[in-house]
């Protein structure tokens, strides 16, 4: 089986950057895992909120919401900050804001040295 990811809302751009994003990060932080269904609505938000995650049936099923009216870089880093409480809940792992603010940056710099979008 290969990993899902499915991309709702958004113009064509924002689904193609999510798409490439989520599919690097799953290659960076979970390499092995071949079985993740990860479903990401680009949106609007209210309030200060930028993104979300949270896991659906099991820990091997991920939401993801990100703002569809962020900047090119912050919408890269909301994604990548998403993707490492994934690998958190995948791993069973607490969900830490604490990490994924700490990697946030690092793995968004991955994605522009990759010279994918």
């Amino acid at each position: 089986m290969n990993n899902m990811v499915q991309i709702s809302g958004g113009n064509s751009v924002q689904k193609e950057i999510a798409f490439k994003v989520i599919s690097k990060m799953i290659d960076e932080l979970m390499p092995r895992m071949k079985t993740l269904d990860i479903s990401v609505k680009i949106k609007k938000f209210k309030g200060d909120a930028e993104g979300f995650c949270m896991m659906a049936d099991s820990n091997r099923q991920f939401e993801i919401d990100v703002s569809r009216d962020l900047p090119l870089m912050d919408f890269v880093t909301v994604l990548c900050h998403e993707m490492v409480h994934v690998k958190q809940f995948a791993r069973n792992e607490l969900p830490l804001e604490k990490e994924a603010y700490g990697r946030e940056s690092k793995l968004s710099q991955i994605v522009w040295d990759a010279n994918i979008l």
